[in-house]
């Protein structure tokens, strides 16, 4: 929010003062554009944690915690004006913390899979934390996600927003550098739009690949695994990048064609799911990286979309990024609840993580995801709702 008692410019001040008399007077016609900071509780550390709240003109919104940069609501429209809750998340600061689907959060230092949990770099071999098929996983048990941010409003003239920035030393997680990173949350104020940035800066050679790891529901976070049964899906990926059964990645992008990863047209997700085919066998579902077709340029372009039919919500993808890791929620077992006091059972949300391809670091022929001292990384994906 912005202080206008510690503005020494009396004039400043005035201005300020002025332009908020014009939002409140408009209230009653239409919405003014905000941002509240509230409590959300404290760690298990005792450290406190704020949630931003950004509102636009048109009534959505969209809130933010300090604990993993997480997206903890998206409130948006349906075709009859009700807004609704569309972002799976949880109902307190304590369940963020012991809850390992990261709902909403941001992945770093390396969303994905690394195989064998290690990767060389310049003539150095890197040991990472190994999981589950000695994998390392979203970089790590205490990922970016597990971590608690500084944050700051950033609204303009064109958006309200929130950036959190993070600084990870060197040898974090195993990886090489000191990194810091920011990622800015920007709700535009004449439309339906959430645009996340994220920048990042290392001082010694690196690998980094980030995403956000919302899960969507646009019938409403709490409808349910029917609903999302219902949504339609289309995804402008034409390949996608084979797995071996570890989930380790092989290397070779076949093409989507014929297979249960073809969204190039518009399908719905329930017909698919429900398909006896060993591509969703080995995940109870879809956790795919699909290849984008317009990959890897320095504008968002789009990449798919998901559609409600019942409520007319559709959100529209755009990224800068070369893939999408598309997630089906085959881990929601419906012993976790969110804040609607509704559990989440298999297949409750969506996931489209824009992000690079998974293992690159090991992978030649994929994007590179190597990170130098003196040029940032910058990468934005934009959500549009409709």
């Amino acid at each position: 929010m912005l202080d206008l008692v510690s503005r020494e410019n009396r004039v400043g001040a005035a201005l300020a003062l002025i332009a908020v008399i014009a939002l409140i007077a408009v209230a009653g016609e239409a919405r003014a554009a905000e941002v509240r900071r509230l409590p959300f509780g404290k760690t298990k550390a005792g450290a406190a944690v704020v949630k931003t709240v950004l509102r636009n003109d048109l009534g959505m919104s969209v809130a933010a915690i300090d604990y993993g940069a997480t997206l903890t609501a998206i409130e948006t429209p349906d075709r009859q004006g009700k807004f609704a809750n569309v972002v799976l998340n949880r109902p307190d600061i304590g369940a963020y913390e012991t809850n390992q689907r990261r709902y909403g959060a941001v992945i770093g230092r390396y969303a994905g899979r690394i195989t064998d949990a290690r990767f060389s770099l310049n003539g150095q071999t890197h040991q990472l934390e190994a999981g589950r098929n000695n994998m390392t996983l979203h970089g790590g048990s205490r990922g970016y996600d597990k971590r608690l941010w500084s944050s700051q409003v950033v609204s303009d003239a064109q958006s309200v927003g929130v950036r959190y920035s993070l600084l990870s030393p060197a040898g974090d997680q195993g990886f090489p550098g000191t990194l810091r990173l920011t990622v800015t949350y920007r709700l535009m104020r004449k439309s339906n739009a959430l645009r996340i940035d994220y920048v990042a800066w290392t001082s010694a050679p690196t690998v980094v690949n980030f995403t956000n790891h919302a899960f969507f529901n646009l019938a409403g976070a709490g409808a349910g695994a029917s609903a999302v049964a219902d949504h339609r899906v289309q995804i402008d990926a034409d390949r996608y990048a084979e797995v071996d059964a570890r989930k380790a990645p092989t290397g070779k992008l076949p093409s989507v064609a014929g297979t249960v990863l073809d969204f190039r047209s518009p399908r719905r997700l329930g017909d698919v799911l429900r398909l006896d085919d060993p591509l969703l066998a080995a995940s109870n579902g879809f956790d795919h990286s699909l290849v984008l077709r317009d990959a890897m340029s320095t504008v968002p372009l789009p990449a798919g979309w998901i559609e409600d039919p019942a409520s007319g919500r559709r959100m529209t993808v755009l990224t800068t990024e070369p893939s999408i890791q598309f997630n089906s929620g085959n881990g929601f077992d419906g012993s976790e609840t969110g804040s609607e006091g509704v559990a989440y059972p298999r297949h409750a949300g969506l996931a489209f993580e824009t992000q690079h391809l998974p293992d690159s670091p090991n992978q030649a022929t994929f994007p590179s995801t190597v990170l130098r001292p003196g040029t940032p990384f910058r990468s934005t994906t934009v959500l549009r709702f409709s």
